[in-house]
């Protein structure tokens, strides 16, 4: 029997002269486009056919020579008729032996039949290129496919086929399916080997057609171990491009596979040191959120003298701000504060509040519980062992150099001996809801509180965080009401508008007895004046314009029916006898309501003077407003004193 090989050699050898000949001679240039194809296909048929009668006349000599010996021992009365190789048993009977299973055994028989098939395998596949004959000799030592799982296990095989066909090329018609799960060259049929690498030419050349997932995973796997590409940007870039064509080309398919690239992608910047490439951190991610909130736990356990319980090298020293631990504090939960009605009407108090609440919880868990307040929510540091490429055939021919990538002040990944390890410094797995419980209570409290128009409904919370709730609610209303009544911005330029129309006003109330019996003197013309508080401003009042023309009338001074009290002189100070009446009675602690007569300028007015006055003296006001009632600012009470005449 001839050598095979060399039939084959011969055979491809005269198919190349012919199609050379065919391709160079006139007549068959101008033939139509369409014939020359049908040609060329009508001869890969022939081929095909012949290669298959050759694998069929090899089996029928098999099963001849397999008869033949089994005449040679056949007994005179056989147990039964046997059956030919391959042929089904008999329902409800003894499958009766074969030829070759009377002659060799079974054991014997079941070999010789799996030799015919390999041997009509190896006549169909010494038929194919040879660049795909010299990958499959590749694949005669690797594991079966029944042991394999994963990348790790086809890893080497797939690389090694990968660098052999970097460069082939081909150009053939390919009709079928490819489906396999972690699939590879040596899944492939010869037929569907040939369509990948079809399609893989054309991919390269920038036509991504329409074709099996599967193919699309196996280029992708390319890419991945640097396959027909540069390993790093540049390949990071053909893998993001691939990825868009084939989901443009298949939309549905496509969708799938980018689910799997955006994990690979990452996985490649870390592997490729591409930190330049990484996109930047999110500032909003309940991950990052967190980490805010533990170095605000941090620095507030430092304030307080204590210490973590479990210590944390990437929390850094500085503490984030009221607005910085507000937001991640909305980030982190799953209630958004900072996006509630109350939240905009009420942009101090509420974060102020928020912070306030986590600042009580933190000491609240630092005393009495064993687990910090944010650990508790979110979890500890995690250092953990990381699979590169996973759910993918990947293979690194040396081991991954040491080195450490920090993709965030959260995420770190180390390489030792080339294994790596994923190091978070808080594990997060989205918003939690504990941290939304708090949340909203703080919101329910503060509107119940303030007498929101827009109440929510309240949710059943711990009695203990009721309570730490109600307090910094109630702590920071009564901050704010202190704030307005201390805090009041005067316009000085404006107090002598303001004498003059208090004087104007006292004038008209004055029957003409009371106008007889008191001392005129001349009033200044009056201009606008704007009293009005820092944290929420008065409402406005009927101040006279200052173009408004002024009546001569005189305004009162001091009524003939003033208090009984002591009148000091006022010609050793800058205080009129009114103001002089006014601080003798504040200092002996007289009520206002004694110390004004119904026609006296409002007691603000008399205050207002008097301040000015002061302001002169010590440089600032001497007299403030305990609600309605005005009182002598206890630091200078001995100021007031000196002040008056002795």
């Amino acid at each position: 029997m001839p050598d095979i090989d060399d039939i084959i050699d011969r055979l491809l050898s005269d198919r190349r002269i012919q199609e050379g000949a065919a391709f160079s001679s006139r007549s068959y240039t101008d033939q139509p486009i369409i014939e020359r194809g049908s040609d060329l296909k009508a001869r890969m048929e022939r081929e095909r056919r012949n290669a298959d009668r050759a694998a069929r006349h090899q089996r029928d000599a098999q099963t001849r020579k397999a008869r033949r010996a089994a005449k040679t021992v056949r007994t005179t009365e056989p147990a039964s008729t046997p059956r030919r190789a391959g042929e089904p048993a008999r329902a409800g009977s003894t499958p009766p032996l074969t030829f070759a299973e009377l002659l060799f055994g079974k054991s014997t028989a079941s070999r010789l039949e799996s030799a015919v098939a390999g041997v009509q395998n190896f006549v169909s596949r010494e038929s194919q290129p040879k660049p795909i004959r010299e990958m499959r000799r590749l694949e005669s030592g690797r594991m079966p496919a029944s042991l394999a799982y994963g990348a790790n296990a086809t890893g080497s095989l797939f690389y090694r086929q990968a660098l052999l066909m970097a460069d082939y090329e081909d150009d053939y018609e390919f009709h079928g399916d490819f489906t396999k799960y972690y699939p590879t060259y040596a899944d492939m049929s010869d037929h569907q080997l040939r369509g990948y690498f079809s399609w893989r030419t054309r991919v390269r050349a920038g036509q991504v057609d329409p074709a099996p997932l599967s193919f699309a995973f196996v280029y992708v796997y390319e890419l991945l171990c640097g396959i027909g590409t540069e390993p790093g940007a540049k390949g990071l870039a053909d893998l993001r491009a691939f990825g868009e064509a084939y989901r443009e080309a298949d939309p549905e398919q496509g969708a799938l596979l980018l689910s799997y690239l955006r994990r690979w992608e990452s996985d490649y910047l870390i592997y490729h040191e591409l930190t330049d490439e990484m996109p930047p951190q999110d500032p909003h991610t309940p991950s990052t959120a967190a980490f805010t909130l533990l170095a605000a736990e941090h620095a507030l356990l430092q304030e307080a003298k204590r210490a973590p319980r479990i210590a944390n090298e990437a929390v850094k020293d500085s503490a984030p701000s009221t607005q910085e631990l507000y937001q991640a504090l909305s980030d982190a939960s799953t209630y958004h504060l900072s996006t509630s009605r109350l939240a905009k009407d009420e942009p101090e108090l509420v974060p102020a509040v928020a912070c306030d609440v986590f600042e009580a919880l933190v000491m609240h868990c630092s005393k009495r519980r064993k687990t910090d307040y944010v650990e508790g929510l979110f979890g500890y540091a995690s250092r953990q062992a990381y699979a590169m490429f996973s759910a993918a055939v990947f293979h690194e021919p040396e081991p991954h150099p040491d080195c450490t990538v920090r993709v965030s002040d959260i995420v770190t990944y180390t390489c030792k001996d080339g294994r790596w390890t994923k190091h978070c410094a808080i594990e997060t797995r989205g918003r939690n809801s504990e941290l939304g419980l708090a949340l909203h209570a703080v919101d329910f409290e503060l509107r119940r509180q303030i007498d929101y128009p827009y109440p929510l409904k309240e949710r059943t919370c711990p009695k203990y965080l009721q309570k730490i709730v109600s307090d910094a609610v109630a702590r920071r209303l009564a901050e704010r009401e202190e704030d307005k009544r201390r805090h009041i911005t005067i316009d000085r330029s404006k107090l002598t508008g303001i004498r003059a129309a208090a004087a104007l006003t006292q004038e008209s109330l004055l029957t003409d007895d009371e106008r007889s019996e008191v001392e005129v003197a001349p009033v200044e013309p009056p201009i606008s004046v704007v009293v009005a508080p820092t944290s929420a401003p008065a409402a406005p009042a009927t101040i006279p314009e200052a173009n408004t023309p002024v009546p001569s009338a005189p305004a009162p001074v001091v009524p003939a029916a003033a208090p009984t009290s002591a009148a000091p002189s006022a010609s050793d100070g800058p205080f009129t006898p009114l103001e002089l009446r006014f601080l003798t009675g504040l200092l002996d602690g007289t009520p206002v309501s004694q110390l004004l007569a119904p026609t006296d300028p409002f007691a603000s007015v008399v205050v207002d003077s008097i301040n000015e006055k002061f302001f002169d003296l010590i440089g600032d006001a001497a007299i403030e407003f305990d609600g309605d009632e005005p009182c002598i600012i206890e630091d200078y009470m001995e100021d007031v004193r000196e002040a008056l005449p002795s």
